[in-house]
């Protein structure tokens, strides 16, 4: 969820980057060329990693990669791709270990933004919904754990989402389907990777201030406008602050630093958690 929030978008809540703990690693990010994407792959290089990002808008990526690239002074990759689709995932694996030698982290950050009524979904947003959410999902999972399992470590940072927690409307398919099977996976794959080395673990955000994503001169996404009817947003934007406890929308950096915690070396003993970084939405 986003929520367009001036006092939570005029910098006063960024979080700085204060450490260097991806010295040497390999981050792959995927949808990552606009939004919470965008800051977790900046966050990541600019604590020393060597970046993938991948996206569906190819040039999205490839200009998101240039501009990250020069603010940064680390090493960046794009990918263009539907990550849904048998074997673009181990594409985008293959590539990251051409370009870099080893991968390190994967966060999984790609998803689709369906919310609606689920009396509204066609049987074609139906299965856009299940591809972009859960195939995506388990494609990236099942590509990169060769490469991790080989080099007995790994990082899988996956990025869900309150609203499997909280019932909020109009999220039978992207909350409930996607982001609530992505807790579901998360558990089960740290307990079948653990003695591997690898650890497994999600963040869940809430309302974020959608302009903060520091793109100097943001492009318009591709996302089908008919995945969020305007009336679902507003009644969304709503609900959404008196709910939060701190109240206010997050800054798209204090995500990423949550983010950046779980996949770095740092966090060798913490997998198969769940955390919510939503400004106590949920407690506990």
């Amino acid at each position: 969820m986003s929520a367009a929030l001036p006092f939570a978008q005029d910098g006063s809540f960024k979080v700085k980057t204060l450490c260097r703990r991806y010295e040497g690693r390999v981050v792959i990010v995927t949808g990552a060329s606009r939004g919470l994407g965008r800051v977790i792959a900046r966050r990541v290089a600019e604590e020393g990693a060597s970046v993938v990002i991948t996206d569906l808008d190819g040039a999205a990526a490839r200009r998101t990669a240039g501009l990250l690239e020069k603010e940064t002074g680390s090493h960046f990759q794009w990918a263009e791709g539907d990550l849904s689709e048998a074997g673009v995932a181990e594409q985008v694996v293959a590539k990251a270990a051409a370009a870099f030698g080893r991968v390190d982290t994967l966060i999984n950050n790609a998803a689709a933004l369906i919310r609606m009524p689920l009396v509204d979904f066609t049987e074609e947003l139906m299965q856009q919904a299940v591809r972009g959410n859960v195939w995506t999902l388990l494609r990236c999972c099942k590509a990169v754990l060769p490469q991790m399992i080989a080099q007995k470590y790994g990082r899988i940072v996956n990025i869900g989402g309150e609203a499997w927690r909280t019932g909020t409307p109009h999220h039978t398919l992207l909350g409930g389907i996607g982001k609530g099977g992505m807790v579901g996976l998360t558990a089960t794959l740290a307990g079948e990777t653990a003695r591997e080395g690898i650890t497994v673990n999600c963040v869940s955000p809430a309302a974020m201030a959608a302009a903060g994503d520091g793109d100097p001169a943001a492009t318009p996404s591709v996302r089908d406008p008919a995945w969020n009817p305007p009336a679902v947003l507003a009644g969304l934007a709503k609900m959404a602050m008196p709910a939060t406890f701190i109240g206010r929308a997050a800054h798209l950096t204090e995500v990423a630093a949550a983010v950046a915690f779980f996949g770095s070396p740092e966090a060798s003993y913490v997998t198969g958690q769940h955390l919510g970084v939503s400004g106590g939405l949920v407690m506990i």
